[in-house]
């Protein structure tokens, strides 16, 4: 099984060191613990240079954008997947190349389907796991939030190119969110705008765990209406 997990932070100057490239980095561990045959591929959004959709149509041609070669690249690592991970960070409502990507499929997939109204996307019934955190100490208000506010808008979206939403659990049925352990994990530095954040990473393995599971599983995933 092919899995693609993709780090939706534009963080640039954490590059590798930011909690949504590390988040996969445990997705990954916690994939080939469960069936060390699959393979793992983790795909930075940081590093992709995706174009802002003008809605010109042309995507509609080809089914992918002429204008955007990164674009496509990442879209066609999405189709050829078989399964997929979003891993998303709450500094803005919704990381603005993830938008952008978002963008892209959308009018593609609409394109396709004014062009052929028999077409069906390439995503219909792939699973997906959706992994939101941010910067406040958990309780079960923030978790809400995460999950209410980042990783409900994002699901709704990916439903609608018809992915399969992975369940955390009954609580959190869209996906796993997480935040800081405690307030004392904010770690301000007078050389820095930006403080360091120290996470308690065997407890955020705790966490996704079970949602990776969800999504490993294929015909007993559960499927959100």
């Amino acid at each position: 099984m092919k899995i693609l997990c993709i780090s939706a932070s534009n963080t640039q100057h954490m590059g590798m060191n930011s909690t949504s490239y590390k988040t996969c980095g445990l997705i990954e561990k916690i994939v080939k613990e469960i069936n060390g045959d699959h393979e793992v591929e983790i795909l930075t959004l940081m590093n992709q240079r995706i174009k802002f959709c003008l809605l010109c149509g042309d995507c509609s041609e080809e089914g992918q954008c002429p204008y955007d070669r990164e674009f496509n690249e990442v879209f066609d690592r999405m189709r050829e997947a078989d399964r997929i991970f979003i891993v998303v960070p709450h500094y803005s409502p919704i990381p603005s190349k993830l938008v952008a990507l978002f963008e892209k499929i959308n009018e593609i997939i609409y394109g396709s389907w004014l062009k052929i109204p028999q077409f069906e996307s390439p995503f219909t019934g792939k699973v997906v796991g959706i992994i939101g955190h941010g910067g406040m100490a958990e309780n079960q208000e923030s978790l809400r939030y995460y999950h209410d506010g980042l990783i409900k808008p994002i699901a709704s979206t990916l439903k609608s190119f018809g992915f399969v939403i992975a369940e955390l659990n009954e609580h959190f049925p869209l996906g796993a969110p997480f935040g800081l352990e405690d307030d004392s994990c904010i770690q301000p530095r007078a050389d820095a705008v930006f403080p360091d954040i120290a996470q308690n990473w065997a407890l955020i393995e705790e966490r996704i765990r079970p949602l990776v599971a969800n999504v490993l599983k294929s015909s007993d995933t559960k499927i959100n209406p």
